[in-house]
């Protein structure tokens, strides 16, 4: 009897511990259950809390100046700035294919031991300069010994109308520009340019022949040059000389004596007396301007002649 109660109670007992297991699982299971069911639920608000992000590019507005309206005003006077420049035409601007083919063109000359040769034409010449305005007729034989002149060092080529084609050394072509960069050209400054290159290109060649005893003066001056007349040279500036390379000077024509105090025996070329003597003549004698002119002779003469050189009444 005892021992079936003891079996009954055992039975009791294990029932109740199943019946608890099953309870303490299925609270577990619920537990679990549960937390997943919160779980997914905070993720789902979560998502639907969630907003999307969007990028927005900032846009920066540029304000464009609106062009102003254009105001018709009355139209006002041209104010002249320095030359007009339409008589030059600088890297080989032409002034026409007639005109340039009508200049005239003089043909080559062998020098010799008197004379510098003069060179040809090269064809399809294309003149660094062009001078449209034509030089009155008083500079156009005094500009002939430059017309297709050969110089020992570069130079270049300008068409002068009415003239031909001369050459301007290199080292002298921007003084030169400076002469010609004008409404009116100031050609007697560029004979006097050219002529001083001339001369400085041909100084140390000269030769010198003392004075014959039979030889008399054509002129003897009274007074003497002034320190500064002996000291300028030519070749400072342009616009002074010495009558140093002069003296005793031997020209390839015809030629007289002029006696000059504290200088010595001056030459002076036939054909260019008459303007040498109006400037040592005067009171006081301009030495400056009689050299200017033995300096313009000396140019020519060592040239071969040309159509130009024939001597007009009109030459000064």
């Amino acid at each position: 009897m005892r021992i079936a109660k003891l079996v009954s109670a055992c039975a009791a007992s294990a029932m109740a511990l199943a019946l608890f297991d099953a309870t303490v699982a299925e609270a577990a299971s619920n537990r679990s259950f549960a937390a997943r069911s919160v779980s997914r639920t905070l993720v789902a608000k979560r998502q639907v809390n969630r907003q999307p992000t969007v990028l927005k590019k900032k846009v920066v507005t540029k304000k464009i100046a609106t062009t102003p309206k254009l105001v018709k005003k009355a139209p006002s006077k041209l104010i002249a700035k320095g030359p007009t420049h339409k008589f030059v035409a600088k890297n080989g601007l032409k002034l026409g294919k007639a005109k340039l083919a009508n200049l005239p063109v003089h043909k080559a000359v062998v020098g010799n031991t008197l004379f510098k040769g003069r060179l040809g034409v090269p064809q399809n010449v294309k003149p660094k300069l062009t001078l449209m305005v034509a030089p009155k007729k008083q500079f156009q034989m005094r500009m002939s010994p430059f017309i297709q002149k050969h110089w020992k060092k570069s130079f270049f080529w300008v068409a002068v109308a009415g003239l031909g084609y001369i050459t301007v050394p290199e080292f002298y072509y921007d003084r030169f520009m400076g002469y010609v960069n004008l409404d009116d050209p100031d050609y007697d400054a560029c004979i006097k340019l050219l002529s001083y290159a001339a001369l400085e290109e041909e100084e140390f060649y000269m030769v010198r022949e003392p004075m014959p005893p039979t030889a008399v003066y054509r002129y003897s001056a009274k007074t003497a040059p002034t320190p500064k007349e002996v000291a300028v040279t030519p070749q400072e500036g342009g616009t002074a000389c010495a009558l140093t390379p002069f003296v005793e000077r031997k020209w390839n024509r015809a030629f007289v004596w002029v006696q000059v105090p504290e200088m010595g025996n001056v030459t002076v070329p036939e054909d260019y007396y008459d303007r040498f003597h109006g400037f040592v003549s005067g009171e006081p004698p301009n030495y400056i301007g009689a050299c200017q002119v033995l300096v313009e002779a000396a140019a020519a003469d060592m040239m071969a002649t040309t159509s130009l050189d024939v001597k007009r009444p009109d030459y000064n």
